[in-house]
C-alpha cells in the first residue's frame, strides 16, 4: 500500500477528526484553565520559581482584593456601555436595513458602499480625530462618548449583516400583512422584526461582545477610574514595580463570566442568525 493511501485511510478514519478538535480545544481551554487556578494562589505563590499548576493552598485572598477595589464600579460601567451600544445599534440598524433592504433608492448602494467604507478604516486611525472632536463637545472621560464610539464601529457591520437577511426575507408574507390594512411601519414591526428574531439577535450579541472587549479608545477616552470600564479597569493591578497576577487573574474570571454567560444562552442565535442571512429562507 502506497504511502498517499495509507494518509488518506488515516485522515478519513471517523476518529479523527475527534481527535483534531480536542486537541485544539484543549489548546484553547488551558489557558482559561490556568488563569482560574491562578486567581486561587496566594500573592507570594504566584512569584514561586518553579511555578506551581495547581495551588499548594486554595485561598479566595484575590478575590477579596478584586471585590473591595473599583473593579465592581467598572464592572457596571461595562454593562451600561454595553448594553445602551447594543440598544442603540438595534435600534437604528433594523429599520435602516430592511429600508435599503426592502425599500431601496437612488443612492442606496452608495450609502452601503458609504458603511463598509467606514470599516475598511483602521479604527486606530480615527484616534485623534475622535480625541479632538469629544474635547470640543466636552465629552472626554464620559461614558457618552464611548457609547458613540462603538455605536459607529458597530452600526455598519450590523448593517450589512441585517440587510443579507432582509434580502431573502419572504416578499410573501410582507404582501399579505398590507393586504391585511397593515402599514409598512406596522408590517415591519408586527411581521418583519417577530419573525426577524434570530438575526435580531445574533446581530447584538456580537455587537454586545465587541463592545465588552474594546480596549483602545476606553484608555485613550478615559482617565478616571469612576468612568473606565473593565477593559481599562484591570490595570488597577498592575503596579509600577510589581504586578498582581492573582489579582488580575481573578478580575479576568470575575469580569468574563458575564459576557459567558450571556455568549451560552444565546449562541444558538449568533449561528442561526449568521446562516440564515446567507442562505434563502
Amino acid at each position: 500500500m502506497k504511502a498517499r493511501d495509507v494518509i488518506v485511510k488515516i485522515v478519513e478514519h471517523p476518529v479523527v477528526p475527534y481527535l483534531v478538535l480536542t486537541v485544539f480545544t484543549v489548546l484553547m481551554v488551558s489557558p482559561i484553565i490556568l488563569i482560574f487556578l491562578n486567581s486561587f494562589k496566594s500573592s507570594a505563590e504566584t512569584f514561586a520559581w518553579p511555578p506551581t499548576i495547581i495551588p499548594k493552598r486554595f485561598t479566595l485572598e484575590a478575590y477579596m482584593r478584586v471585590i473591595s477595589s473599583p473593579i465592581p464600579m467598572n464592572l457596571r460601567n461595562s454593562v451600561i456601555l454595553a448594553l445602551s451600544t447594543t440598544a442603540i445599534v438595534l435600534l437604528i440598524a433594523v429599520p435602516s436595513a430592511y429600508g435599503i433592504s426592502k425599500y431601496p433608492f437612488r443612492g442606496s448602494k452608495l450609502l452601503m458602499l458609504s458603511y463598509l467604507a467606514s470599516r475598511i478604516v483602521p479604527p486606530l486611525s480615527l484616534l485623534i480625530p475622535f480625541y479632538m472632536l469629544f474635547s470640543q463637545l466636552k465629552l472626554l472621560n464620559t461614558l457618552t462618548a464611548l457609547i458613540i464610539v462603538n455605536t459607529y464601529m458597530c452600526f455598519p457591520l450590523v448593517v450589512w449583516m441585517l440587510k443579507g437577511f432582509f434580502d431573502e426575507f419572504p416578499q410573501e408574507l410582507i404582501d399579505a400583512a398590507l393586504i391585511d390594512g397593515c402599514s409598512k411601519l406596522g408590517t415591519m414591526f408586527r411581521v418583519v422584526i417577530p419573525v426577524s428574531m434570530t438575526a435580531i439577535a445574533a446581530a447584538g450579541i456580537i455587537t454586545f461582545l465587541w463592545t465588552w472587549n474594546e480596549f483602545i479608545y476606553a484608555i485613550i477616552l478615559t482617565s478616571s477610574k469612576d468612568v473606565f470600564p473593565m477593559t481599562v479597569g484591570i490595570f488597577y493591578f498592575v503596579g509600577d514595580e510589581v504586578i498582581e497576577w492573582n489579582s488580575l487573574s481573578a478580575v479576568a474570571i470575575f469580569t468574563s463570566l458575564p459576557a459567558i454567560v450571556f455568549f451560552v444562552l444565546f449562541q444558538k442565535y449568533i449561528v442561526e442568525g449568521l446562516v440564515k442571512g446567507a442562505i434563502k429562507m
